[in-house]
């Protein structure tokens, strides 16, 4: 799917694939997740699409609350925003081992990650 930035299906089956991993882990990453190197493909996957180049028609500077609104609605930008949040969120939560819950499995991950 990265591959085929061009394809609007791709773009949209990424959307989905990001919106199911943003709702299913936003209280808590799932154990597996946790466990070993598990969660680095999920990374790797997010800073792809965070790293994708943008059309510059869609990321010019503009004043226009017309074209900021019709911009809002485009695919591309709604997938960065969703990865944005999700690499956020781990961050947030789970980048610092000092404030992380004092369970074992949430340490190590913490600690690794």
């Amino acid at each position: 799917m990265i591959v085929n930035k061009d394809n609007t299906d791709a773009l949209f089956m990424m959307h989905l694939v990001c919106k199911v991993f943003y709702v299913s882990n936003q209280l808590q990453v799932c154990p597996f997740l946790m466990e070993n190197n598990n969660m680095d493909p999920w990374i790797q996957f997010f800073k792809t699409i965070l790293d994708m180049p943008v059309p510059d028609d869609i990321s010019a500077a503009t004043n226009s609350t017309e074209e900021i609104q019709s911009r809002d609605k485009n695919i591309l930008w709604k997938i960065k925003g969703i990865c944005s949040k999700l690499t956020y969120r781990v961050m947030v939560k789970y980048g610092n081992p000092a404030i992380v819950e004092d369970k074992q499995q949430i340490k190590a991950f913490s600690t690794s990650f």
